[in-house]
């Protein structure tokens, strides 16, 4: 069969009918795409009926209100995203030879971590490297480094690390605590099953396992804790700590400073927790074709500096015990 005169149009900018129907599927409608990339509806419309013309397929499923990927269109959006990801990176590699890292970067990481950490890292490297327009997301719900366009992942655990590269940046332990005050008020657990005991404020996770594991190095003790709060925020979680409510878990990353200024203080300083979710690194994620990339680098290079160790249990002398700090 001969190429519609349509088609032969397309073959002209079968790159950009390309981008379109990329966008078209993750704005989820021909007009969200069009205003994104500044063309009419109409534009947008006929560069996909061109490109199936070329391909002899349908690609979308159209409604008034809805659009979806056939299942040729599934195929072609699969290698589409690959091949656009690829492109990209060359033309950003090309364009960053022998120049300072600029233009677009996208980095991703948890809610509590980036407000904590990045936040007060944002003027500094972007002081450092005026060139880099920044763009940082914060969300508790894994991206999708692909589909989302993320140049940098930072996250918790093994759970998202297939066909990425991945530099450790720390590594992510996890203890239980809680204020003097409550220490004062109900004692201290001396092992594992006193827990039972006392008032545990519990992190709830869908993919979670609501059981604390407690491992010495030699040994894993599971309890199922109980108490009178649980909730799916852990900075909530850690403000009822800080107020004595209870005993809870969590990660060094987030209680850092106040295990040091006295604040909070470890239950039971000879356990450390094991949890598959938070799991036992904290990560800078990236795609392989972002390897060569100068601005990806120089920014792994600046967190990998600034990050270093920062979920690790401080060095005992950075948190003295409560026998010492009477």
């Amino acid at each position: 069969m001969m190429p519609s005169k349509k088609a032969n149009e397309v073959g002209l900018d079968h790159l950009g009918a390309m981008r379109a129907l990329l966008r078209i599927v993750e704005l989820g409608s021909f007009s969200a795409a069009a205003r994104e990339l500044k063309v009419a509806t109409s534009t947008i419309a006929r560069k996909i009926s061109a490109l199936e013309d070329m391909l002899g397929v349908s690609l979308l499923h159209r409604s008034t209100h809805h659009v979806a990927l056939t299942e040729a269109g599934n195929l072609y959006h699969a290698r589409a995203v690959s091949m656009i990801a690829d492109l990209d990176d060359t033309l950003r590699v090309v364009a960053e030879l022998d120049s300072a890292p600029s233009g677009p970067l996208k980095l991703t990481a948890p809610v509590a971590f980036g407000r904590r950490y990045l936040a007060p890292l944002v003027a500094p490297f972007l002081e450092r490297y005026p060139g880099v327009q920044l763009d940082l997301r914060l969300t508790d719900n894994h991206n999708d480094m692909v589909m989302g366009g993320f140049d940098l992942d930072i996250h918790e655990g093994e759970n998202y690390l297939d066909n990425l590269i991945v530099q450790p940046i720390s590594r992510n332990d996890s203890i239980l605590c809680a204020a003097p005050a409550y220490f004062a008020r109900r004692g201290r657990p001396q092992a594992p099953a006193d827990l039972a005991q006392h008032n545990c404020l519990r992190y709830l996770h869908p993919e979670g396992d609501p059981r604390w594991h407690l491992t010495d190095g030699a040994t894993v003790q599971s309890v199922l804790p109980s108490g009178n709060l649980q909730s799916d925020h852990s900075e909530l979680l850690l403000e009822a700590t800080r107020a004595g409510l209870g005993i809870a878990e969590f990660e060094i990353w987030l209680i850092r400073d106040l295990l040091v200024s006295g604040e909070l203080e470890v239950a039971l300083p000879g356990y450390r927790l094991e949890n598959a979710l938070t799991g036992r690194q904290i990560y800078m994620a990236y795609l392989p074709n972002r390897r060569f990339s100068t601005k990806v680098r120089v920014l792994r290079e600046f967190m990998a500096e600034r990050l270093k160790g920062i979920g690790e249990l401080p060095d005992r002398e950075l948190v003295p015990s409560p026998a010492e700090r009477a």
